[in-house]
């Protein structure tokens, strides 16, 4: 890796998973990573804290990967329509967005509802940030601010009760497809992170934002 000077590097960022990988072996990373000015990102908090792997960002799903029948690929597990009522602790008011509030001179997470611009709708794809209070099972979606802060931990927002992830959204291609394609790696992130009902939160809508080619 090139040398870069301390006035080059943002240090000590952290990602809760669902952004990048480890280029080297395509496995999901979670963890500190610091920034080069040329964008690059690596693991550690510091270019001192090894080992220094390159990140990349984590690939979607693609309709590719899709089996022409709908089908996902072999040896995968994924849950998907199990009703909400048999999750522990969920209730109908766990599926709606929470309203904002302050605890202690520091922000909950409010939510919000990003809309892709063109420039998502050119590439076919759009992050979509989630938080979840991490003693219920409480979703709501979020912007990429309120997902940096939360993740680096800032002190004005209440980091150490809710955590986030960033999920990447199809949005156009072959309607059926893409609706798999978004409900997978829906799946995907409730099985990762353990947020059980976070399908059910979608409530089946899986084709938000789409538009047909």
């Amino acid at each position: 890796m090139a040398y870069y000077p301390k006035s080059q590097i943002e240090t000590n960022l952290y990602t809760n998973g669902g952004e990048f990988v480890i280029s080297s072996t395509q496995e999901i990373y979670k963890g500190h990573y610091y920034q080069v000015s040329n964008g690059n990102k690596y693991t550690g908090k510091t270019p001192e804290d090894g080992p220094n792997n390159l990140l990349t960002t984590q690939s979607p799903f693609t309709i590719e990967e899709i089996g022409i029948d709908g089908t996902f690929p072999e040896k995968e597990i994924v849950i998907l329509n199990v009703p909400y009522e048999s999750y522990p602790n969920i209730t109908e008011s766990n599926l709606q967005y929470q309203i904002p509030n302050k605890i202690s001179n520091r922000n909950l997470p409010p939510p919000n509802q990003p809309q892709p611009s063109s420039k998502d709708y050119e590439s076919g794809r759009f992050v979509r940030y989630f938080a979840k209070k991490n003693n219920e099972l409480k979703y709501m979606e979020i912007n990429k601010e309120t997902h940096d802060q939360l993740n680096s931990r800032q002190p004005d927002i209440a980091w150490d009760l809710y955590s986030s992830y960033s999920i990447i959204w199809t949005l156009t291609g072959d309607q059926d497809k893409v609706f798999l394609v978004n409900k997978k790696i829906v799946a995907l992130a409730e099985k990762q992170n353990k947020w059980y009902g976070f399908s059910q939160w979608f409530r089946d809508n899986f084709l938000k934002y789409y538009l047909a080619s």
